[in-house]
């Protein structure tokens, strides 16, 4: 059994636009695609309402209770069932595992560039925010819909059109902890080791950044030797740091858009990623992965200022036909997918990815996912220097 949550920064996205014919009959595994309810639909934060902060979690969790109850009557085993999710689906993994709620709910774990020691100060990837911080963006919602000063804010904002509050709601939305769904920050209950101890398949992509880079660039914000100072100063909340981070990706071209990605990336993803892996791996085993396949084919439309790679959500096409599309692939492409939906498959079933057809997977490597070449990944020494950068930073 397989239970995808989707991603879309807690705002967008549906289960149905992930279509799992091939793994479910490659991988002869179930996959159940969910959904949740999304900004200020699912996060609204406010005193009194139950569950306040914590709706789009409780609507996962009660997604695995259904698939416990009932899986059987469709050929799913409900002892044996990975949570599986991508971008705020991972991260939504990681706060299930955090979740005490969520005891025994699932089995195995596969999070896909989400990783659990995301920071609300570095805003590309997803994060949790204190139940405080949450009702300050409750109340001001409240505000914006004239419902502010009402007697009863809870019963004048049930008589707000559902269009009116996903018009005004911050663009940003984050699952509350401090929150009895969600007591700690799933950061905090990483690195303290309190969370469900299930096998981890963890991981993200190579170039997880240049996306954004891509599009802040399009919007018009050329990276350049004199830019950057500015550019960095202006997207990266790290006061009185922009300097250090201008040092330590220096940009030296007229097209760096490319370094504005690896900052983006390295910050958000792949660092924290690191991280996240090393505190599970104390705890349960874990299998690290990066997807390298530098012609991935577009998520988007247009022709991007610069080559994009393996950008965020870039191994998605090789697991799903997105929006019921077929794949858009290469034959060494194809052999990819195969290869990873047999991996993804192999771990779900019985907690360790390998097999004797497949390139070995050791848990003290990071495996590098690429057409015709699935190695230990070679920038891991690299990676390994610019996360002490970001270490330092705090």
């Amino acid at each position: 059994m397989i239970v995808w949550l989707h991603g879309g920064g807690f705002t967008a996205g549906a289960g149905r636009s992930y279509d799992a014919h091939r793994m479910a009959t490659r991988g002869d595994v179930v996959v159940v695609t969910v959904n949740y309810r999304l900004g200020a639909l699912g996060f609204f934060a406010r005193s009194g309402p139950p569950g306040s902060g914590t709706f789009g979690l409780a609507d996962q969790q009660a997604a695995l209770r259904w698939v416990r109850a009932g899986i059987g009557a469709f050929g799913g085993d409900p002892h044996n069932v990975t949570l599986a999710g991508e971008s705020a689906g991972g991260y939504s993994v990681c706060a299930q595992l955090a979740s005490p709620a969520a005891t025994g709910l699932f089995d195995r774990a596969i999070i896909e560039s989400g990783p659990c020691t995301g920071r609300s100060d570095r805003p590309f990837a997803p994060s949790s925010v204190p139940l405080s911080a949450a009702r300050t963006a409750g109340t001001d919602l409240s505000a914006k819909v004239g419902c502010g000063s009402a007697r009863s804010a809870l019963a004048c904002l049930r008589r707000v059109d559902v269009s009116r509050l996903l018009a005004v709601q911050d663009t940003d939305q984050h699952p509350a902890h401090t929150t009895p769904l969600l007591p700690s920050d799933p950061a905090a209950a990483v690195t303290a080791g309190r969370f469900h101890r299930v096998p981890v398949l963890l991981g993200n992509t190579h170039d997880e950044g240049n996306g954004w880079a891509a599009d802040i660039v399009q919007a018009g914000h050329p990276v350049t030797p004199g830019t950057w100072p500015d550019v960095v100063a202006s997207f990266f909340p790290f006061l009185g740091q922009a300097k250090a981070i201008v040092h330590e990706y220096p940009v030296h071209r007229a097209d760096g858009g490319p370094v504005f990605g690896a900052v983006v990336g390295d910050a958000n993803f792949a660092c924290p990623t690191a991280r996240t892996g090393r505190l599970l791996a104390a705890h349960v085993p874990v299998w690290r992965y990066e997807f390298a396949d530098e012609h991935a084919p577009p998520l988007t439309s247009g022709t991007p200022p610069f080559p994009l790679g393996a950008p965020h959500a870039s191994e998605l096409p090789y697991l799903f036909d997105l929006g019921s599309r077929p794949r858009d692939l290469t034959a060494a492409q194809h052999r990819l997918a195969d290869t990873m939906i047999d991996y993804w498959a192999r771990f779900a079933r019985g907690a360790d990815p390998n097999a004797p057809s497949s390139p070995h997977w050791s848990r003290r490597t990071v495996l590098s996912l690429a057409p015709d070449h699935i190695v230990p990944a070679r920038t891991v020494q690299t990676r390994h220097h610019h996360c002490t950068f970001w270490n330092t930073l705090g």
